[in-house]
């Protein structure tokens, strides 16, 4: 491909991205607020476990708060190794 049919097709290629976007933005969103749902009921049920096993209520819910918590989408792409998160990081480290 030349760079004259690249610059011809770049039009089409926005016009892909922008229509896909919304709704994946829109999927992954709704994926990660179920997940993080899910996540603080176990927190509870974790949290009525370390009680019903014998630690004291305080500790038990800070516990199972930081369960709940630990949930992050930037602590998941961060994990997942992904060389534009590493970068961002970097960049604002060097701040």
């Amino acid at each position: 491909m030349t760079e004259k049919d690249i610059r011809e097709d770049l039009p089409m290629i926005m016009a892909s991205v922008m229509y896909s976007v919304p709704s994946l933005v829109l999927r992954t969103g709704w994926a990660y607020l179920r997940m993080k749902k899910r996540a603080q009921r176990a927190s509870k049920s974790i949290e009525r476990e370390f009680v019903s096993g014998g630690i004291p209520p305080e500790y038990a819910e800070k516990l199972a708060a930081q369960y709940a918590k630990d949930l992050s989408i930037r602590k998941m792409m961060r994990e997942m190794d992904i060389s534009f998160f590493d970068a961002a990081r970097m960049q604002q480290l060097e701040k």
